[in-house]
């Protein structure tokens, strides 16, 4: 896990980050697919490495069930872009495509194009990163929300993730959603996958046991991880 951080203008300052490398990283000259991960509200850069996202991967790896590649998982300010702003210019959408995807790219071998990138997020998370893929579809080839926190989303419908599952374009993407059943969030969550089926848009959605918890996510994390890198 390599720890540093980018410069966003749009926030203003550094914010760190976190990158997963696959142990084959620094033996070869490879460039390998890539997962952007991102955080809940009020966590940051950190909340993935602690439920255990590194050694999910290096188990998945070591054992042939995962291919190598890199997850890239950016800080935000939490009180700011990140909660504070819904999509398009001058959001944390505009920080992560327009200033960390294109650092990690520059600084890590990783993948450019929409095959070999995928895209996820937990509560806060997980809303950014369905708001992000279903807004550029050609950027990413999978998606996922894990305990979306859509019940206090207050984003126009523009940026709405239940307004945008309609459009046809998000076809392209593999869409992943889970939520525990105990979560305070659940009613919200459940008008997505509806959504989904409306717009006849394929997607996988699981409910399991447990709350809005670290327990609950890392319980989940090895499938989360098998479904960003089935097709890689």
């Amino acid at each position: 896990m390599e720890i540093g951080t980018f410069y966003s203008a749009i926030i203003g300052q550094e914010q760190p980050y976190r990158v997963y490398l696959p142990p084959c990283y620094d033996f070869n000259a490879d460039r390998y697919p890539v997962l952007y991960m991102l955080h809940g509200y009020p966590f940051d850069d950190t909340h993935w490495d602690e439920i255990g996202i590194d050694e999910a991967a290096d188990a998945g790896i070591a054992n042939g069930s995962l291919p190598p590649f890199v997850i890239a998982m950016p800080s935000a300010d939490n009180e700011g872009t990140y909660t504070q702003t819904s999509g398009g210019p001058g959001s944390f959408e505009a920080v992560l495509l327009d200033e960390f995807l294109p650092f990690v790219e520059a600084t890590y071998r990783v993948a450019d194009d929409a095959q070999g990138r995928a895209i996820g997020g937990m509560s806060r998370g997980g809303v950014w990163s369905l708001e992000i893929a279903f807004r550029n579809p050609d950027l990413f080839s999978a998606v996922g929300g894990h305990s979306v926190a859509l019940s206090v989303n207050r984003a126009p419908p523009i940026y709405d993730p239940l307004y945008l599952a309609a459009d046809p374009a998000i076809l392209t993407l593999r869409i992943y959603l889970d939520m525990g059943e105990g979560d305070r969030f659940y009613s919200g969550m459940e008008e997505l996958p509806a959504a989904l089926r409306a717009a006849e848009v394929p997607h996988d959605y699981n409910v399991y046991e447990g709350g809005h918890t670290d327990s609950y996510w890392s319980a989940h994390v090895e499938e989360y991880l098998a479904f960003y890198a089935a097709d890689w």
